[in-house]
């Protein structure tokens, strides 16, 4: 089953993103890749759009990739996924965030990118490159420690420690925690308040405080990009996702 990326416009200037696909934990794709993208592009070219929320279903924000892009990546000269987060990492508008239930891999990524984001209580959150011989992705390299702190960063991204929605708005990739249920209503309230703030000030603002960043976040996208095609074509990487479906077809 395909996962569903669903564009919505209020009148008030909010548009969402909503990642549908809960029989398969919302993963993502080339077409949802290139769907979102182009939700996206839309957002920034309309004038009447003033901030984007993204947005999973009620108990799943994504899994991240579909472990099968990266079998196919073996034969790959760049990384959809990534092409993505660079351009969600380029959005001039205030972008949020809301999820619910579980957040991994390039969740986590989505996350880091938008300038808000909320989590409902009982959501976990996972990097778990590594536990299939992979590297991460969506420059998460070079943000995440400089959020967390390194130590905090290694055991997330090198152990793929899971970790809570406390955990998560603690060291700062969460703005805040929401009881279950209700990461899309706090996300709603934040795009409300900004909405009332003068829109040039906002777009302003959020390039100013990215522009010390955006060369050595796009240095991270590159060096990220070359070192997954660079795994995704090892044995090693490639005998770890064979044995995952092996135990999805015979638990």
């Amino acid at each position: 089953m395909a996962t569903r990326i669903t564009a919505s416009r209020r009148d008030d200037g909010i548009m969402g993103l909503k990642i549908s696909c809960p029989e398969r934990r919302n993963i993502l794709d080339e077409a949802s890749y290139t769907r979102l993208i182009e939700g996206i592009a839309a957002a920034e070219a309309d004038d009447g759009v003033k901030v984007l929320i993204i947005t999973g279903t009620e108990n799943c924000f994504t899994a991240g990739n579909d472990l099968a892009n990266y079998q196919a990546l073996a034969e790959a000269d760049s990384v959809m996924a990534i092409t993505f987060l660079r351009r969600l990492q380029a959005f001039p508008k205030p972008a949020i965030a809301a999820a619910e239930g579980i957040a991994l891999g390039l969740g986590i990524s989505i996350l880091l990118h938008c300038d808000f984001a909320y989590g409902g209580q009982s959501t976990r959150f996972q990097l778990p490159f590594t536990h299939f011989a992979l590297t991460p992705l969506g420059g998460t390299t070079w943000l995440l420690p400089r959020l967390a702190g390194h130590k905090a960063a290694a055991q997330m991204l090198l152990l793929g420690q899971a970790f809570s929605a406390n955990d998560a708005r603690e060291i700062g990739l969460l703005t805040d925690t929401a009881p279950d249920g209700r990461a899309l209503e706090q996300a709603f309230d934040c795009a409300t308040r900004l909405l009332d703030k003068p829109h040039e000030a906002l777009l302003a603002t959020k390039a100013l405080m990215r522009e010390g960043q955006v060369e050595a976040v796009k240095s991270a996208l590159d060096r990220e990009e070359q070192a997954l095609l660079a795994r995704c074509r090892t044995p090693e990487a490639q005998s770890a996702i064979d044995a995952f479906f092996a135990r999805r077809r015979h638990p």
